[in-house]
């Protein structure tokens, strides 16, 4: 069974919309998105696995895959982009991290330190990365 890794990318600048459409299609970086991945600030959420996984976004059994599920889709409807952290997607992303009932067990950083970095971060744009760069 594989084990799925979220770390937030924290980027200072907004990504083009070319080099976000490469990102959320997995194909190969350009040099703007390497260079963007290289200088983000990284955040460790937590991890889960298939059975977390649900089709509906917003409804894994697992806080992590719920926000890499929810920046997923932000990051690709209406147009390719690298979420900007603003006050409402903060509180998106607090609300989906609460456990939840049907929550399976998995590793997860507590919510107050997931706060924090977003706190930190306001302004800058996301990316769910499943590991950092090695420094």
């Amino acid at each position: 069974m594989s084990d799925y890794r979220l770390w937030l990318a924290a980027l200072p600048e907004p990504l083009a919309e070319a080099d976000a459409r490469v990102y959320w299609n997995l194909k190969d970086p350009t040099p703007a998105l390497t260079e963007a991945l290289a200088g983000a600030a990284y955040f460790y959420v937590g991890s889960w696995q298939e059975a977390h996984v649900s089709e509906h976004p917003r409804s894994g059994r697992s806080p992590a895959v719920r926000l890499f599920d929810w920046l997923f889709l932000r990051g690709t409807i209406d147009r390719y982009q690298a979420p900007m952290l603003d006050p409402r997607l903060r509180d998106e992303l607090s609300a989906l991290y609460r456990p939840r009932p049907d929550d399976l067990p998995s590793e997860s950083v507590a919510a107050h330190e997931l706060e924090s970095f977003l706190a930190g971060h306001m302004s800058w744009c996301l990316l769910p990365e499943e590991t950092p760069p090695l420094q």
